[in-house]
């Protein structure tokens, strides 16, 4: 693997966030502290996102309820994709990846649905994964009444999100349980491995993401042993076979990259249909630019792409 350079644009947008939110460790802070910082940092990149015919929060019953935002770029969309948030299942949030979701939505012509799963380290795994599946079967249960057609309905999230997403379809395979038409997954962690080739040449934070950081996530999701991380937990453990098509979205100066690549070569294996997408000059979390950096709206314009085809 050779190590590229980061997209002017990214680098540009990066020092104009520096400029205007004071860098923090958040790792080194108590978690209600940490939590605030990320995603005052995150909220940087969130502005300005296009206006959209309905964009309202709701609540998904349960114990307790379930933020989550409806999207609808038209008032015919009749497609659905149900999007689960990054953020190293720390931190973030619908309110951080609010133009991303509307960029979505808005390029593929489907509703999006977008979630706050519980967060670790106080709510660990399986907790976000729960409410993943529990914002699935409430999408299922009253997709009528909210006119969406319930054959036309994915699963989508990006870095802890893509877990997430990934880890919902086997569990409803498992459980015998309606599956999503296609899963569209950017830049996803899949399993706590810290010796690939990726995170050696990739993960010292020149480019953003730290391999430090990666295994902290990790220890916070799992809280326990990383290496007895269950395959719902780390899903490039599982048996891969019988998921729905499958589109991934992968950052070239990512770390965890290397995550994405072996996914794809598993979902092969496995006989589902995989498409990869290998984005140069792009680190983690980059589709959340979409403001600055041009390469980050032309991302979300090829997994909109992908997502509109599958629920056509």
């Amino acid at each position: 693997m050779s190590v590229g350079q980061l997209d002017p644009e990214i680098i540009a947008a990066r020092a104009r966030q520096a400029a205007s939110v004071r860098a923090v460790d958040f790792t080194t802070l108590p978690s209600e502290q940490g939590r605030a910082a990320a995603n005052a940092a995150a909220m940087f990149f969130n502005d300005g996102g296009p206006a959209l015919p309905v964009a309202r929060d709701i609540l998904i019953p349960g114990s307790p309820p379930m933020r989550a935002r409806i999207y609808r770029p038209e008032t015919e969309a009749k497609g659905a994709v149900l999007y689960a948030h990054g953020g190293g299942w720390f931190h973030c949030s619908v309110d951080t990846h609010d133009r991303l979701m509307r960029m979505l939505a808005l390029r593929s012509g489907l509703t999006v649905i977008g979630i706050d799963y519980r967060l670790a380290p106080e709510h660990p795994f399986p907790a976000g994964l729960d409410d993943t599946r529990a914002a699935w079967r409430w999408l299922r249960a009253n997709s009528v009444s909210l006119g969406i057609d319930p054959d036309r309905l994915a699963i989508a999230g990006d870095s802890a999100g893509a877990n997430l997403a990934l880890a919902a379809a086997l569990a409803l395979r498992e459980n015998g349980e309606a599956l999503p038409v296609a899963l569209a997954l950017f830049y996803g962690s899949f399993a706590p491995d810290f010796d690939t080739e990726s995170h050696r040449l990739l993960g010292d934070g020149r480019f953003g993401l730290t391999t430090a950081r990666m295994c902290w996530y990790w220890q916070n999701y799992l809280a326990g042993d990383l290496e007895a991380a269950p395959p719902l937990a780390a899903p490039l453990r599982a048996n891969l076979s019988g998921l729905p098509r499958t589109y991934l979205s992968l950052a070239e100066l990512d770390p965890i990259s290397d995550d994405t690549r072996t996914l794809a070569k598993r979902l092969s294996s496995a006989g589902v249909s995989c498409e990869l997408k290998n984005w140069p000059g792009a680190g983690h979390g980059f589709m959340q630019m979409t403001r600055d950096v041009a390469i980050a709206r032309e991302a979300v314009d090829h997994a909109a792409a992908f997502l509109a085809s599958s629920l056509t």
